[in-house]
């Protein structure tokens, strides 16, 4: 096996408990513009970029004001941001000790945008860009998001290091696929979606915390 070289890791759902901030607004969102959007789809759109969900909606929901429906949900998460409405994933700062004793580059790659992103670190008393090597955020990467590999191979481009030496930590089945797609070692951090057959076929190991994944690291296939 080649030396892990670099970790990658996705934030919401991964380093803060953030998903079910965005399922709840999901939920209060769907009754206000009296839609029928199930979970099943809110779970297809995890790690999209927002251009991208605004367009796919606007086909399915001909006669919605789609940009009115995605801005509530964007403000009413943004409120449970600055309120601090979420908490650091148990493990995750102890696994950035771990690996920086390891030599491990460290990456952020979220299709957040990276006001957002920077500002639910700076809630939590951390600075994503000194926590990191290298940050890539939604508005990096445009319209380019998972399942295509893009955002992660602009942060190994970064780093510096070759996918098929750095894992990649997601809580999402579209940003496995991404991970799959671009070559990377892909972790599966199981968060409010379940693994499924490819996640199972694919990850090289799926952990149901942070803590577990040092654990795991030393066989990584």
């Amino acid at each position: 096996m080649q030396r892990i070289k670099a970790v990658i890791f996705d934030m919401d759902g991964v380093i803060f408990d953030s998903e079910s901030v965005w399922k709840i607004l999901f939920e209060i969102a769907n009754k206000k513009y009296g839609l029928a959007l199930t979970e099943e789809y809110r779970k297809s759109i995890c790690g999209k970029n927002e251009l991208l969900i605004r367009q796919e909606l606007k086909e399915i929901l001909p006669g919605t004001d789609v940009d009115e429906y995605r801005d509530f949900i964007i403000t009413g998460v943004r409120e449970w941001i600055e309120k601090g409405c979420f908490e650091v994933k148990p493990g995750f700062m102890q696994l950035m000790d771990y690996l920086k004793k390891m030599g491990c580059k460290i990456a952020l790659a979220t299709s957040s945008e990276q006001k957002r992103a920077e500002q639910m670190f700076n809630v939590k008393g951390l600075d994503c860009t000194t926590l990191f090597d290298t940050c890539v955020f939604g508005n990096d990467v445009g319209i380019k998001c998972k399942l295509d590999p893009y955002i992660f191979t602009l942060a190994a481009d970064r780093l510096c290091i070759n996918p098929c030496e750095c894992v990649v930590i997601e809580d999402s089945i579209n940003g496995i696929q991404a991970a799959v797609n671009g070559g990377f070692i892909p972790v599966m951090a199981v968060d409010l979606i379940e693994p499924d057959s490819f996640c199972y076929e694919k990850c090289s190991c799926i952990i149901r915390s942070l803590e577990e994944f040092n654990l795991y690291i030393g066989e990584l296939k």
